[in-house]
Parts: C-alpha cells; structure tokens; sequence
C-alpha cells in the first residue's frame, strides 16, 4: 500500500503531513511512502532526509495517485480531482468552514 505525502497548497504553510521518523515509521510497518518534491521544505525537512528515511520522492501528479494521501489542509478541488478512485485522503477538512463545506460533500459521496 503506497501513502502519498504531497506539498501543502497553501501559502506559507510550514507543516507538512509527514516528517522523515514518520516516514521510516511507515515503512518498517511495511507501507510504501511518496513524498512529493519540496513537501518538507519550509518544515526544514529537505528531499534528502525523506530519501534517507526510505521514501520515494516523486512529482505531484505520483503523489496524488497513491492508495493514501495525507495532507495537513484541505486541498483545492483541482488537488482533489487527481485522486485515484477508492483511494482514502486524510487532512484537517474543517468541514464548518464555507470554503470547505462544498469539498467536503463532493468526498462523501
């Protein structure tokens, strides 16, 4: 099973979904783990500490096609739209707020 860890959309945004201890962590309980180029950048998290840790490194569109992709925000729908069918997506959704609620829905069906 492939878990996909892409950059964050939003500007600024400093968290990324996985660190590299996660990263080795899911590995050695035998998951597969893409990490999109630049994910961990701004957390100063560079490509090589991902590699290190076991994971792939890879482009969005690889990422975005993974059986699980996690991420810290709610991604927009253009974000949403490359993943594959009946793959799981994980992120803080905030389904109150009004720029989520349309995602939110549009997921659960």
């Amino acid at each position: 099973m492939r878990i996909g860890v892409p950059k964050e959309p939003q500007e600024g945004q400093t968290l990324v979904a996985a660190t590299p201890d996660t990263v080795a962590k899911l590995m050695a309980l035998g998951y597969e783990v893409v990490v999109e180029s630049g994910a961990g950048a701004l957390a100063s998290y560079p490509d090589a500490l991902y590699e290190q840790a076991g994971a792939t490194v890879a482009n969005a569109a690889e990422v975005w096609q993974c059986d699980i992709v996690t991420a810290m925000d709610t991604p927009g729908s253009a974000y949403l739209d490359q993943l594959r069918p009946g793959a799981m997506f994980i992120a803080r959704m905030a389904p109150g707020a009004m720029a989520t609620s349309s995602i939110t829905l549009r997921l659960t069906r």
